[in-house]
């Protein structure tokens, strides 16, 4: 705010769904459903994450970090929920995240929108704009 950068807001759609299991994960098949020429009574092994595993957090913060380091930011060892990426032109952006809720703030104008078309490329990500309400607190 002092140095009046302007806050951007993403939301991840079906965050968890992005996560790679590194655990062997199984679950009964679903109601209804029996693969053709298959019995009844097998399981199937997840390979990617779904809402209501208690791996799902882990995988998809995994997955995100993987792709926002990917684009060049680091991990804060301070704050795991932030990124960040410092420039020799004194460039910067700093991203937070919680779960799929994402602030981007800097004054790489032209950093933040390839980071922005970067996040787009890996995720289904609804851009909100201009940041106005984050966890529940107004910014104006």
């Amino acid at each position: 705010a002092v140095r009046h950068w302007p806050l951007y807001q993403l939301d991840i759609k079906n965050a968890f769904l992005h996560g790679d299991l590194e655990d062997e994960v199984y679950m009964e098949q679903p109601p209804g459903f029996v693969a053709q020429g298959e019995s009844r009574g097998l399981v199937c092994r997840l390979r990617r994450s779904l809402y209501g595993l208690k791996q799902s957090p882990r995988a998809w913060f995994g997955k995100f970090s993987t792709v926002i380091q990917d684009f060049g930011m680091t991990r804060s060892e301070a704050d795991h929920s932030v990124f960040y990426r410092h420039s020799d032109s004194r460039l910067c952006i700093y991203l937070v995240v919680y779960v799929d809720d994402i602030v981007i703030t800097g004054n790489d104008q032209d950093g933040i929108t390839k980071l922005k078309q970067h996040l787009f490329q890996h995720f289904q990500t609804k851009d909100l704009g201009k940041l106005k309400y984050f966890l529940g607190i107004e910014v104006a």
